[in-house]
């Protein structure tokens, strides 16, 4: 739950993910919750346990153990002043590795209630905490320690959904590739009658999960929880930069928030290996550790999220009175809707392209594809920088990395840091006025057919991986024809609303609303957006003052 190696005291003091809390601390702690004895050797709590505790070590010592290995390990050791927890405890998340007191210690112990309450009425702790617990998920995820076990094949679709569905939420867990022999001999020990479906998901001694659902695994990870009942002041379509921008602003403001979707925190940003351009990250920042952040200050501030669920219509009504309608017919009232859904890559006709998506054709470039295609050449098709971001991602993975550009200038769709970077990358080959014509393979992609389109001469090439970044559609098909959209889909806002669509003759729609009164839309699904990380932001923020107007009204 903490790190991949035993951290000693000096590393503590220096390390964000372990500060101490000093004597006054421990006491506003202690006032809320309650202090206890351990013995030498008693645990604390076990992998796999839910709801999880934090605990604050008095006096005495305990140490973190990851158990999910062949072979236990302890991970780090809190002395006096130390704290135990990660992301998970604010996330109701179960435990992913076991806590046992190493001495005989006094501590303190805090429900996740009690756990809130401190963060609320101590900002300087929370400060210290917060940052602590962001760290150390992002630790865990970085170092593959902890966790739950995927063991599935790199050809398996449903492998690499459960995968991204882990990796979006920020769940640490490890793929286990099922064409190594020691991984299937482990997977023999954990079912020796055989696994009835793949992927199979383990993790501590709750039962393995074979060929699980996104549902299944939500209620092992803890991922998915019961929605509170009541109407909420806004629901929240999509957990993307815009969605969790509003979420932030919305709770932060004291609105009862939810936020729906079906993945994950993140969106299409959440698949980008590398951010260098949203302001105050100089050295660049992960889509997904982005959304991670923005996502645990969403639930500090009291947001609740419904993951995985998607929305199947809604049912406007007066403002305050809307309805949203889940996947599975739950209906939640809310006193408005934002929709911040966002976009998805294009698909495009390509022969062998739809059969073999998640088995070598891809829409993202995270770790979660780049393991699965190393030391292989992979070809991405796309000359924006999603496609260049996930050339110099990918290079990192293999010795040949193919841009597929169908135009004949790069700087013209790209950022021109990221331009230099590609043409100085020897690991990258811009293959200009080029089209991808052909994917081929039984199981798992195998070739690529490009064709160079000024001589019309095609050439079958191996290929270990094919990205597609080729333009967006927005993600509004669920929406009623009552929402205003252009012959695209986006949804039109504010000024942009046609004539004849706005049905109120008291007032004008404000800058996020839509054709329907109390209906908004923020980030990249509307028109006239700016397809930007930070705009997507922004417009969550927006939607947030525009909602305040709209309850004053």
């Amino acid at each position: 739950m903490e790190v991949s190696k035993t951290t000693s005291e000096s590393d503590s003091e220096i390390d964000p993910a372990f500060p101490r809390l000093d004597a006054s601390e421990i006491a506003a702690a202690a006032a809320l919750g309650s202090t206890m004895r351990v013995a030498a050797g008693a645990t604390l709590f076990r992998t796999g346990d839910s709801p999880l505790d934090c605990y604050i070590v008095v006096s005495g010592a305990i140490g973190i153990f990851d158990i999910t290995s062949p072979t236990e390990s302890l991970l780090v050791v809190h002395g006096p002043g130390g704290f135990t927890g990660e992301v998970g405890v604010l996330a109701g998340r179960p435990a992913l590795t076991d806590a046992r007191a190493s001495v005989d210690s006094e501590v303190v112990r805090l429900d996740a209630a009690q756990f809130r309450h401190l963060l609320a009425l101590n900002p300087l702790i929370g400060e210290k905490w917060v940052t602590a617990l962001i760290r150390r998920r992002t630790l865990l995820l970085a170092r593959g320690r902890g966790g739950l076990q995927v063991f599935g094949r790199a050809d398996d679709p449903a492998t690499l959904q459960i995968s991204e569905f882990l990796y979006r939420n920020g769940v640490p867990h490890r793929w286990l590739d099922l064409a190594d022999d020691d991984v299937r001999a482990r997977l023999g020990r954990l079912l020796p009658q055989g696994p009835r479906a793949l992927p199979v998901v383990s993790l501590g001694s709750i039962p393995p999960l074979e060929g699980p659902s996104l549902d299944d695994l939500g209620r092992v990870t803890g991922v998915l929880h019961p929605i509170p009942a009541g109407r909420f002041d806004v629901v929240i379509i999509g957990a993307g930069p815009a969605g969790l921008g509003a979420a932030v602003y919305a709770a932060s403001e004291g609105l009862r928030t939810l936020v729906v979707d079906l993945l994950g925190p993140g969106g299409q940003a959440g698949s980008s290996s590398r951010i260098e351009n949203y302001a105050g990250f100089p050295e660049g920042i992960s889509g997904r550790d982005l959304a991670l952040r923005t996502y645990v200050q969403a639930l500090k501030f009291g947001a609740v999220f419904a993951v995985p669920r998607s929305v199947k219509g809604l049912l406007p009504g007066a403002v305050g009175e809307h309805a949203v309608i889940l996947s599975d017919g739950t209906t939640i009232a809310a006193r408005a809707v934002v929709v911040s859904t966002g976009v998805s890559y294009r698909n495009f006709q390509v022969p062998g392209l739809a059969a073999l998506a998640g088995a070598g054709v891809y829409y993202a470039a995270t770790q979660m594809e780049a393991v699965r295609c190393r030391n292989r050449p992979v070809h991405i098709i796309g000359a924006g920088n999603s496609a260049g971001q996930a050339a110099m991602y990918l290079s990192q993975f293999t010795e040949r990395v193919d841009l597929i550009v169908r135009g004949g200038d790069i700087y013209s769709s790209m950022s021109d840091y990221l331009a230099d970077r590609i043409v100085s990358n020897p690991k990258v080959r811009v293959r200009r006025r080029c089209e991808l014509r052909k994917v081929g393979g039984v199981r798992l992609l195998e070739t690529a057919t490009i064709e160079e389109t000024t001589s019309g001469v095609q050439s079958e090439e191996v290929s270990g991986g094919v990205f597609v970044f080729i333009g967006a559609v927005p993600a509004t098909g669920f929406l009623g024809m009552e929402v205003a959209r252009d012959p695209d889909g986006f949804i039109y806002t504010g000024v942009n609303v046609p004539p004849g669509a706005w049905p109120r003759t008291d007032r004008q729609p404000l800058p996020l609303e839509t054709s329907v009164p109390g209906l908004l839309a923020a980030g990249d699904c509307r028109v006239a957006s700016t397809k930007r990380v930070a705009f997507a932001v922004g417009d969550g923020a927006l939607a947030v003052t525009c909602l305040h107007d709209l309850f004053d009204a």
